[in-house]
């Protein structure tokens, strides 16, 4: 089992994590999430402390592009159904290893 003080890096998935998981999709088919205030000052404030932080999603949306732009979080990886893969992918760029990642999910996707 991983030390939890390696840590060096979260990884959140956004549906459901980031959000309250509802998808809205308005007449002209533009998606709209809720995201809280709450969750954007904790991901600030552990930047802050030396955290990286980074988003790894199954779903593309212009509004999770604006939003974790917002908060400085890269790398951000959308439309990605391997999860395993796409954990892998962000080590490589941050330069660090899959177990000094924590990754917060909650669905099966999430698992790998």
């Amino acid at each position: 089992m991983a030390d939890p003080t390696d840590i060096r890096m979260v990884v959140f998935d956004v549906d459901g994590v980031l959000t309250d998981g509802q998808i809205i999709l308005n007449d002209h088919g533009v998606e709209t999430k809720r995201f809280d205030v709450r969750d954007g000052f904790a991901i600030s404030a552990a930047q802050r402390m030396g955290l990286k932080v980074a988003v790894l999603t199954g779903r593309s949306s212009r509004v999770v592009t604006l939003r974790m732009t917002e908060l400085a979080v890269a790398p951000l990886l959308q439309g990605v159904a391997d999860k395993a893969m796409g954990l892998q992918t962000i080590c490589e760029q941050v330069q660090l290893q899959p177990q000094q990642c924590a990754f917060v999910g909650d669905a099966l996707i999430d698992l790998p």
